[in-house]
Order: C-alpha cells, then structure tokens, then sequence
C-alpha cells in the first residue's frame, strides 16, 4: 500500500471517528438517555460478556480477534475465526440482555413497594438491560461484517493451503477444560452474585411473590432443565453441541406457551394465585433457558467452530439465539400486564 493510500485510510477513520462522536454527543445532549441509566445493568452486561467470551474462546483467540479488528494482522488465515469470535460476542450480549432483564424482574416482584407505581417502575427500568444488550451486540456486528467480508475475499486462498498451515498446528482436544473456561464460568457466576446483591441492597423482602419462588421454580426447572438433558442424551453424540442449543430452545419454547395457557387459565378464573403461579413460571422458564443458551449450548458450539470440527453454527442455532431472548422480552412485557392487571382488580 502507498504513502498516500495510507493517508486516505487514515482520513476517512478520523472522519467515521468524528460523526460517531457527534451522533453520541448529540443523543446524550438532547436528554433522550434520561431516565435510561441502570448502573447495575451496565456492569452486569459488560463483565458478562467478558465472562461468556472467556467461556467459549481462549485469551488467544479472543485478542487474536481484537487484534484483527483494529487492522493490524497480515495473518489473513485468522480473519473467518475472528468474525466468528465478534459474531458470538453479538450474540452473547443480546441473550444476556434478555436474561439480564428477566433477572431484573425477578428482584422487582420479590422486593417491597409502596404500591403499583412503585413496582410498574422497577419492572419496566428492567427492561433497559434489553436495551443495553441490543446496543451492543449492533457494536460487536460491526468487526463481525467487516472481517467477514475480508475472510470472504481471501476464502480461496485460505482454502488452497496446507491443512497444517492454515490451522496452525495441531487442534486442541475437543471439549477440554481449559484455565479461559475455568476463569470464565467463575467470573460469570460472580457477575451473577454482585448484580443480584448490588439490586436488592436496601429493599426489603415481599411476601407475596418470594425471589425464591420466581427464580427457584421447580415446575420451570423440571421442563426446560430436566427435557434438555433428555434431548441431548437421546440424540446422541452426532449433533453436538447443537443438541444443547435445541434443548434449551424447545423446552425453554414449550414452557412460555405453558405458562401464558396457566395464566389465561387464571384470568378466566379471576384467581391472583394462579395467575402469580404462571407468571413465576413464565419468568424462571425463561431465566433458565437463556441462562443454558449463554453458559452450557453457546459454549460448546463455539469450541466445536474454533477447534475446526465445524465450519460454524447450524441455521436453527442462530435461528433460535435471535429468536427466544426476542421471545423473553415479549413476554416480560406480557407477564408486566398480568401483574398490574390483578393488582388493579384486587383493590
């Protein structure tokens, strides 16, 4: 590349650097992110992410990607992976959004109010976790696309060479418990931990719908838990960690359907306790499924992608990452409107 090509490129990074520093600018003077801050949100998604990234990819490969994006690597054979890592960091922070303002709900229910504002507020704050996930998973699509398109160019090449060359070596065992996973998983479950306790710090308690109940719900658990661990077992080892992914998705499917017809049911009957009783389990269904897809399903697909035993996700993989946190968000604004619907008529 010339001097003066190099020039050019530098200009026209400044220029995107400017306009998007002007559309930021903008947006925060006009006062359109007020009332739009959740701090413990903002943690929770950020440090997640990182935790879900160091669950599926190795530090390598993950600065490998950084690396990438920002240009600096004449190593073409590297460009299909590192799209892959900035395409599952996307979907990571949008499934975590979804779990994330699912998780916010729980600890809305279970926290005392001082009546139905106080707790239509707290519910719907919840749902800027959603938000937050959307935004930046658009983010991660942006190295995601443009590394694509390179690996795309260079495909022909990459796929003439040696298989030795191209992958670097020998491929590490398959499904191996490695110091990143180790790390990752711990670092999840604390993130997790300090959200929970930083939320619920000085608020107290309700009777009504207990945390425990919500988020503990073993109906809930025995369908999405108990039918994918089924699933997985009977298809056998052929489908690999795509099975996971289908059973997390079809149980966590089944069980929103179950709890909506359970919470029609209770309309219908005009009784709180049974519409209380599908709403905890609509919100622990959904929690566990999205839980399952970023820590176990996820996971394990993206070390099948990275290791070489598949050239990527299967179709319904990616089909139902974008489909149940959607589908969560859905029915957290469903399950909204059962809970200030009986409020309303009790009184």
């Amino acid at each position: 590349m010339t001097e003066s090509a190099k020039t050019s490129a530098k200009g026209r990074a400044v220029i995107r650097w400017i306009f998007a520093a002007a559309f930021i600018f903008a947006v925060a003077a006009s006062g359109l992110l007020t009332g739009l801050m959740n701090a413990a949100g903002l943690f929770y998604l950020v440090f997640g992410s990182i935790a879900a990234a160091l669950m599926g990819f190795t530090g390598r490969e993950i600065a490998t990607a950084f690396r990438d994006a920002a240009g600096g690597t004449t190593e073409m054979e590297s460009l299909g992976k590192s799209a892959y890592f900035w395409e599952a960091a996307a979907r990571n922070a949008w499934i975590l959004g979804g779990l994330g303002s699912a998780l916010n709900f729980i600890i809305a229910l279970s926290r005392e109010s001082s009546g139905i504002a106080d707790v239509s507020n707290r519910m719907i704050h919840s749902l800027i976790i959603m938000l937050y996930g959307l935004v930046l998973a658009v983010i991660c699509l942006i190295p995601e696309m443009k590394l694509a398109g390179l690996a795309d160019k260079t495909r022909s090449r990459w796929e003439a060479r040696p298989v030795s060359e191209a992958e670097g070596g020998p491929r590490p065992a398959g499904g191996a418990i490695t110091a990143d996973r180790i790390i990752g998983t711990v670092l999840f479950a604390a993130v997790l931990g300090l959200t929970v306790a930083f939320i619920i710090k000085g608020q107290a308690a309700s009777g009504q719908l207990p945390i425990g109940k919500l988020l503990l719900h073993w109906p809930a658990y025995l369908v999405v838990l108990g039918g994918s661990i089924a699933l997985a077992l009977f298809v056998g080892a052929g489908p690999g960690a795509r099975a996971w992914t289908l059973g997390f998705a079809m149980t966590g499917l089944i069980s929103l359907l179950m709890g909506l017809i359970q919470a029609l049911f209770g309309f219908v009957h005009k009784n709180v306790g049974e519409i209380a009783s599908a709403v905890a389990f609509i919100i622990s269904a959904s929690s566990l499924t999205l839980l399952g897809l970023v820590a176990v399903a996820s996971p394990l697909e993206d070390r099948e992608v990275m290791e070489g035993r598949r050239e990527g996700p299967g179709p319904l993989s990616r089909f139902f990452w974008v489909l149940l946190p959607l589908l969560t968000f859905i029915f957290l604004i469903l399950t909204f409107i059962m809970v200030v619907t009986p409020m309303k008529q009790v009184r």
